[in-house]
């Protein structure tokens, strides 16, 4: 089967919805099909993309010294990425996001984007950078590449690994990691810029600079692969926001990939049917049995509820953590006889507010076997 036939036969499952996937994925596929009217999608450039994980090893786990065999929508996205092609033959797209849930590989699927675009893409001293807002965090794109080199005879030849630095000497050519933490960022010249879990970025920063320093190559590419966050003045969210505009139709970008993988509004995301649309190697990297036992915590812990659904089932969440089950809180409304209230124990908590923040006062009554809170 050609990789053509492939990715037909996904967009297909996708589609009729014999592959779950949430409204955006769906929107993904579908804008595939659009793309092909109006850019020139080169299966070649694709199929070399492809093969090119062929020469790479998983380092860790149960597929430590396995060849890396691409997911299907792995496959999708590399397929779209490096298929598309403008008139002078230069790729289309420039930047390329994706948001799916924790242990879908995303870090090792990142350094393999990274070692094709250092030393498979005919760049003269190419630059490609793991980037993150610390050094430990941009390692770890950085150190599944430099194994995957180590693991590979052909590439184990050509690249001379180091601590913090890749290199191929007869290109001029290098693979670092880089954070925020470091001395001075502008100056660079990146060909493509790896971003694992963009929502850790706390300020745009890292990613403005890199991104605006790409402009003196001829198809630089930055390649943010994230779980969801909370922090919706993030770079991250406006990313994302920008992604699902493109995909709603709202922008028009060629030069744009967007696939955020996620639950649809509406999900319940204790429902293991739901899973699948925010990890998409669910019972391949990561076991729904795993989840079952998660989600089961989350339910008896409301502290846990929102690390969850953020980290397994890929939603933005309002926090990091919250205190209460606000489903749980929202059912206790209701209407109550204020005058059973005299002469009860009542507790008082005020919350005053020095700037911008809420002034609160929260009287709660003692009722003996429960609690009235106004």
């Amino acid at each position: 089967m050609t990789l053509g036939d492939k990715i037909t036969q996904y967009c297909d499952g996708v589609l009729t919805s014999d592959i779950a996937v949430g409204e955006y994925h769906r929107l993904a596929v579908e804008r595939f099909g659009k793309l092909r009217e109006r850019l020139h999608w080169s299966e070649e450039s694709a199929q070399f993309a492809v093969d090119f994980f062929g020469l790479l090893k998983h380092s860790k786990g149960k597929w430590a010294g396995d060849t890396f065999e691409l997911s299907d929508w792995q496959e999708f996205i590399v397929a779209n990425v490096f298929g598309f092609l403008r008139d002078d033959g230069s790729r289309a797209m420039r930047t390329a996001y994706t948001s799916v849930a924790r242990k879908n590989g995303k870090s090792t699927f990142a350094a393999g984007v990274g070692l094709l675009m250092f030393v498979a893409d005919g760049e003269g001293g190419a630059e490609v950078y793991s980037a993150a807002t610390k050094r430990d965090q941009a390692r770890i794109t950085y150190d599944e590449a430099a194994n995957m080199v180590r693991s590979s005879p052909s590439l184990a030849r050509l690249i001379r690994v180091q601590r913090h630095n890749l290199s191929v000497e007869s290109t001029f050519s290098k693979f670092e990691p880089l954070s925020a933490e470091a001395d001075k960022l502008d100056g660079l010249n990146p060909h493509a810029v790896l971003v694992d879990e963009l929502h850790a970025h706390r300020s745009r920063r890292v990613w403005d600079v890199l991104a605006t320093a790409t402009g003196a190559r001829e198809q630089p590419l930055m390649f943010a692969i994230t779980t969801a966050g909370f922090d919706r003045t993030s770079i991250c969210w406006e990313v994302d926001d920008y992604s699902r505009r493109v995909l709603d139709g709202i922008i028009e970008d060629d030069t744009w990939f967007a696939m955020p993988c996620g639950l649809d509004e509406g999900d319940d995301w204790r429902d293991p049917e739901t899973w699948k649309k925010a990890n998409p190697s669910l019972d391949e990297t990561i076991s729904t049995t795993y989840l079952a036992n998660q989600c089961k915590q989350a339910e008896e812990s409301p502290g846990r509820v929102q690390s969850f659904r953020q980290l397994h089932c890929n939603e933005w969440t309002e926090s990091s953590s919250r205190y209460f089950d606000m489903a749980k809180w929202d059912a206790c409304g209701g209407p109550y006889d204020i005058t059973k209230l005299e002469g009860r124990p009542c507790y008082a908590g005020l919350d005053l507010a020095s700037t911008t923040d809420i002034t609160a006062l929260v009287l709660v009554f003692d009722m003996e076997d429960h609690y009235y809170v106004l």
